[in-house]
This record gives C-alpha cells, structure tokens and sequence, in this order.
C-alpha cells in the first residue's frame, strides 16, 4: 500500500480556524468606531503581503494609529474557533507517525493565542511558522524554507490550504496541493476552480478518509 507523506504542512486561517467572519466582525466595526470608511466582506478577502499592506490598500493615505489601538483593544475577545472534527484529525494524524507543521501568513503577535482558543492541540506540531520566521511570504514557496531546515533538508510533503496563493507556493516548491473550501475566495468565489490541485475537500477534517480513499496509509507515518 502507498504511504502518505509523513510531513504534512497546513496554513492555519480558515483552514484549521474558522477566521474570515471573526477578521470581517473586527475589522468592521473598528472601522466604524474610528470613522473610516467600512469594507465590504468581498474587498476583505484579499490579504496583501502583511496585514498593514492590507489595510493600507484599503485605506490609502489614511492615518491607521487609532484602527491598531482599537484593534489592541477588542481583538484578544473575539474568539476563532476550530473547524470541526480538525483538533481530532491532527491528534489522530500525529500519533499515528506524521510530522505535522503550520506555515502562516499570521503573525507571532496573536498566533498561540488563536490556537488556544480553537483547542488546537499545539503539542502535536513539529514547527509552527508565522510570517516573521519566513524568508519571503506566501505565495513564494520560500516560505516552506523554515519546514525544511527544522525537518533537515526537504522532505516528500503535502500543503493543505485554503486560497489560491497556498496553492502557487505549494506548487512552486514541488509539494503535493489539497485545497479546503472553508475560506473566503470559495465561500464567495471559485477556489480552487481552474488550479492544479491534488484534492479538494469540504474542510480538513476529510483529510483522512481522502488519503485512504485514494489508496495511502493514513495510520502509518513514513516517507514514501
């Protein structure tokens, strides 16, 4: 029987978090507390290089000192919760041998923090990497360069994710690419229409049953 990679790689927001409706829920009414302009659900969708470029194409020219305290002031109180069934799957995966790691665009500042509150069991990751412990972000696949140094050189892996730009990283770096349909640019668009990918799943609480499915051994860690 074929084994699945032993290294799995995930993005953490709307893949194993549901974040899009807390990040909308916060940024909307930040905005309007501190009177900008407030963004439509579809114009929050695009995530820029880092989050101030984010919110500096949003709002171009505008001074974003009051959005950042406000933000300082609420953000720890609004809660990300798990995909369901996903704490479960990385105990499951973990204990039967797989490496797992998290590569994120989030940063440092709030990251165990979401992770906690979801429940995510954070014993079970061999690395977790937000965006300051990267080369370069996504969609560049050197972001996958803290995985391979931590793990000793690069290994036979899978990225699973939720946007287009998880994909062209993952495929940039040679890995194999399974898309979930929990974030934005699927709930209101297409993804992963038109992409190479090795799989699609509702959210990654499939994962298991899709790697058997198609003939891996998902109870076994080990290198193909």
């Amino acid at each position: 029987m074929t084994r699945s990679p032993r290294d799995i790689i995930f993005d953490l927001d709307d893949t194993l978090i549901h974040s899009f409706d807390s990040y909308v829920e916060l940024h909307q009414s930040i905005a309007k507390d501190v009177g900008l302009s407030i963004p439509s659900r579809e114009t929050l969708v695009t995530y820029g290089p880092t989050w101030r470029a984010t919110l500096e194409r949003i709002w171009p020219g505008a001074d974003l000192q009051a959005f950042f305290d406000r933000f300082e002031e609420i953000a720890d109180d609004i809660p990300y919760p798990a995909v369901t069934g996903v704490p479960e799957m990385l105990t499951r995966l973990h204990s039967a041998g797989h490496r797992l790691w998290i590569v994120t665009k989030r940063s440092r500042l709030r990251l165990q923090l979401r992770m906690m509150q979801a429940a995510l069991p954070l014993d079970c990751f061999s690395g977790i990497f937000p965006v300051e412990d990267q080369p370069h972000a996504k969609p560049d696949p050197r972001c996958f360069e803290p995985v391979w140094e931590a793990a000793g050189g690069r290994v036979p892996a899978l990225y699973v994710g939720d946007r287009r730009e998880d994909q062209r990283a993952a495929k940039g770096a040679g890995l194999s690419f399974v898309a979930v349909k929990t974030g934005p640019e699927a709930t209101m668009g297409d993804f992963p229409a038109g992409l190479e990918v090795d799989g699609v799943l509702s959210d990654a609480s499939e994962l298991e049953p899709w790697l058997a499915a198609r003939g891996h051994d998902a109870t076994a860690g080990g290198r193909p």
